[in-house]
């Protein structure tokens, strides 16, 4: 089943430096790349990705 979701900046940030393949992040983050969930976002919420995302 494809699920249309907004990903919060928290959950891409606690996913992408994780070695944890069973957190939760993890888990969505994998589902997006599959397919299995499908990120819905606005001009705000991708502004917010690249401020956030850009952090040292």
């Amino acid at each position: 089943m494809i699920c249309y979701a907004v990903i919060d900046t928290n959950v891409l940030v606690s996913a992408l430096p994780s070695s944890k393949d069973d957190t939760a992040t993890v888990q969505v983050l994998g589902k997006v790349i599959t397919g299995e969930i499908v990120p819905v976002y606005s001009n705000v919420i991708t502004k917010e990705y690249r401020e956030v995302l850009s952090r040292k």
